[in-house]
């Protein structure tokens, strides 16, 4: 069981790719997709969203444990390099880099692109990806996609176990009122393993529930483990109340006014104090006000692309998250660069 995220520029094939891969399943800034086959289930999130709004590519990569960077025989731009940016400041390791539409170039075009798009990943997290050229008219790379892909699950597989006895969080990306059942939520199980009867909070709304059923596939379990796609039926909520982003768990903190300390990106303009940007964590997202810098110890009213920094923010609403969660600043006006900055818990 694996969830993948399809990202790329607009023309880039990824939605071809996506439709390639599984069924089309819900629709909305993001298209899921599923796979499931002799035990073996991938859940794929098309960004078909982005780049109108960077929203779409955040849930895409919040919700993945393998990326497939799709570039069209053009090559990368510059919504390709936010791609890119976007993945390092979340510090994923575990993606494929897919020349897509293979057939339309040759072998010594598909090359020189392959040395250019390496050159362009130096110095990320991406650096290191396989190039897999592909073409979905003539399956050229598909079954080395494939492979790869199965390389990247045993990986993701072994990691999940460890995790199981952790405390159970599960992010919510769907939810909705079915007749005769009541609230249901769709989500993925990223830490721990939940049970059927659990009593648990939804935050940020601060709401104890309870599990009524949990499905996985159209199948009825009476647990789901960590890296499990799973519909809830859930007791004590209504589900106009549930939202993207809302994390069903007992170990949240829960704030508005958060201090982190901040990597920022060396092809941003930086951070500076009363600015306005937008934050992401899991699959929350909410404006923020900058209202401290502090660098090597001083108090600064900028911090400097390249720089790390603590930086205090203040939500306009309670945020929940882990210690162990990423953040990233984004600036929704600056069009050029909307990925500012990372940060984890100071």
């Amino acid at each position: 069981m694996v969830s993948i995220a399809i990202i790329g520029q607009e023309g880039s094939g990824r939605s071809s790719l996506s439709a390639k891969l599984g069924k089309k399943g819900n629709v909305s800034d993001i298209t899921m997709y599923d796979f499931a086959k002799g035990g073996k289930i991938l859940t794929i999130i098309d960004s078909s969203g982005y780049p109108a709004s960077p929203k779409p590519l955040m849930t895409a990569l919040g919700m993945a444990d393998i990326v497939l960077l799709c570039i069209p025989p053009s090559g990368m731009n510059a919504v390709t390099g936010e791609c890119v940016i976007a993945v390092d400041l979340l510090g994923l390791t575990r993606g494929i880099i897919v020349q897509t539409m293979s057939d339309r170039s040759n072998p010594y075009e598909l090359e020189e692109n392959a040395k250019k798009i390496r050159l362009l990943l130096k110095g990320t997290t991406a650096q290191d990806w396989v190039i897999i050229p592909l073409s979905t008219t003539t399956f050229e790379g598909i079954e080395q996609l494939k492979e790869t892909i199965n390389l990247f699950e045993r990986e993701v597989a072994a990691e999940n176990l460890t995790k199981n006895d952790l405390p159970g969080r599960t992010v919510v990306d769907h939810s909705f009122n079915v007749k005769g059942i009541g609230s249901v939520i769709l989500g993925r199980v990223i830490q721990g393993t939940i049970h059927k009867q659990d009593k648990v909070m939804v935050h940020p709304v601060g709401q104890e529930i309870e599990i009524r059923n949990i499905q996985m596939h159209d199948e009825d379990k009476i647990s789901a483990g960590t890296g499990s796609r799973v519909g809830l039926a859930l007791k004590g909520i209504q589900a106009k109340d549930v939202d993207r982003g809302h994390i069903i768990s007992n170990i949240e903190i829960s704030s508005s006014d958060i201090e982190l300390e901040c990597r920022v990106s060396k092809f941003s303009p930086g951070l500076s104090v009363g600015s306005t940007l937008h934050l992401y964590v899991t699959l929350q997202s909410t404006p923020v006000k900058i209202s401290k810098i502090t660098l090597d110890g001083k108090e600064m009213t900028k911090a400097p692309a390249g720089s790390v920094s603590r930086v205090l923010i203040n939500a306009g609403e309670i945020i929940s998250y882990d210690k162990k969660d990423v953040f990233v600043l984004v600036d929704l006006n600056n069009q050029k660069q909307r990925f500012i900055a990372r940060g984890l818990l100071a």
